[in-house]
């Protein structure tokens, strides 16, 4: 049994409303990033997480999606939401696929390699990923409480922009919350816990075009890609 996790708990501070209910085209941008997840062969259900405030709102937009188990409330932040999830599903499955519920461009095909590359390698965890455009820079305190004092340029070749789905031996994710819960360590995803207690992640190639919804310029970007990729 293979589950997948879509925490869509945001309450869109910095883009001024809840970008998971922003509609284009008369679907909302959850609905378009669970369309591939319901598709998919390789996903058995699908648990969305919400604002608990949200919770009629979102059971309304993902009625017609027959994988969604449940809708639950999520947390303050994205890793409790997460945790809320994985303890919702507890007992039920081996595998998880952890993806951001406002990055909409998600694939079938992507599912269909995250898991073939999980099968592959046997390790614990399986990310996407892409390499790094543009030149990167490390930097140290800010200057004049704006602008910040260039330390280094990186190299490139070794870094990457970390994208979602991700996929993961269960028992290991939940294992990873429980002791980061513990401590009162926020990781930035779900592989960053994975990574702090010894576990082995793989990135594999994602998609420059799979995009999260951060600003109200991505809703433009969104529309753009949208008509270029096969779903």
């Amino acid at each position: 049994m293979r589950y997948a996790i879509i925490p869509a708990a945001g309450r869109g501070k910095r883009f001024g409303g809840k970008k998971q209910f922003i509609e284009v085209g008369g679907k909302a941008i959850i609905e378009f990033t669970l369309k591939p997840f319901e598709e998919s062969p390789f996903i058995d259900k699908i648990v969305v997480v919400a604002p608990e405030e949200s919770i009629p709102e979102m059971e309304l937009r993902v009625k017609d999606f027959s994988k969604v188990e449940a809708v639950i409330p999520g947390g303050c932040e994205r890793q409790e939401s997460v945790f809320n999830g994985l303890k919702y599903i507890d007992g039920r499955c081996s595998e998880v696929v952890v993806h951001d519920g406002v990055r909409p461009l998600v694939t079938k095909r992507m599912i269909d390699e995250l898991v073939s590359a999980y099968q592959e390698y046997g390790v614990e965890g399986v990310i996407t990923a892409v390499k790094p455009k543009d030149t990167v820079k490390a930097v140290g305190a800010s200057l004049e409480g704006s602008d910040f004092l260039v330390k280094e340029t990186l190299n490139r070749e070794k870094l990457i922009l970390v994208q979602t789905p991700q996929l993961f031996n269960f028992e290991v994710l939940i294992e990873c919350h429980r002791k980061a819960a513990e401590e009162g360590f926020w990781g930035t995803d779900d592989a960053s816990l994975l990574e702090r207690y010894g576990y082995t992640v793989v990135a594999i190639k994602g998609d420059y075009r799979n995009i999260k919804i951060t600003t109200p310029e991505d809703i433009d970007i969104f529309r753009v890609f949208l008509n270029q990729m096969e779903r």
